[in-house]
């Protein structure tokens, strides 16, 4: 099962943009040193060459209004809503491919019915509080998906997120990995993580941690 890469940017790129424009309007209003703002700003607008959409109308009327610093950030949030025409998307698997996912899983969990911005989304996630318990669904660096279910503790502490690297609530999810070579033996992995995976998405830019998140609990 692999994602589609159809459109130019994908969701950890539009969550980069968006972060990072939302920090310059942050900075108009904050920052009293004109250069220190135009320095954000270039770096801020050189994210249309990075990410290839420069040339797109979507970007240039974007550039536009938030080059003003009287922009503010509901303009901008309104104008950043135009760029969703260039992501691509997380696809939701169907319910038959979520099965195959989670072979494992009697009763597999809904994604289909989360309430989820797929748009920012670079991985899927569901807690189930009932029996601390998060059901994942992780793509590797080849694109390939991988469904994941392991124990997800309860206890809400403030710290490191081992997917998105910021500092926020996260819980220990701990998940069993068979050793290679062994037969019948496990070892159980644990990585504290956000306790809302939206949250986590909307803050993930380096799909490097999350492919490394995904190797350590589906591979020994």
């Amino acid at each position: 099962m692999e994602i589609k890469d159809e459109k130019m940017l994908k969701p950890n790129e539009y969550v980069d943009i968006k972060i990072k424009i939302q920090n310059l309007i942050s900075a108009y209003k904050s920052v009293n040193d004109k250069n220190v703002v135009n320095v954000l700003k270039q770096d801020t607008f050189a994210l249309g060459t990075q990410y290839g959409i420069d040339e797109t109308n979507e970007w240039k009327q974007l550039v536009q209004i938030v080059d003003s610093v009287s922009c503010s950030h509901q303009n901008a949030e309104k104008t950043l809503l135009d760029l969703e025409s260039l992501v691509n998307a997380f696809e939701i698997p169907s319910h038959k491919q979520i099965e195959k996912l989670f072979k494992k899983i009697k009763k597999v969990p809904d994604f289909e019915s989360e309430t989820v911005n797929l748009y920012e989304a670079s991985y899927l996630g569901i807690n189930d509080t009932g029996n601390a318990k998060k059901f994942l669904i992780l793509p590797d660096r080849n694109g390939k998906l991988h469904g994941v279910t392991g124990d997800f503790d309860i206890q809400i502490v403030n710290g490191l997120c081992a997917v998105c690297q910021n500092i926020g609530n996260v819980s220990l999810f701990s998940t069993k990995v068979k050793q290679r070579g062994a037969d019948g033996n496990y070892v159980k992995r644990g990585n504290y993580i956000c306790r809302h995976t939206d949250e986590c998405n909307r803050q993930l830019i380096e799909l490097e941690h999350l492919y490394d998140f995904t190797d350590s609990v589906t591979k020994v």
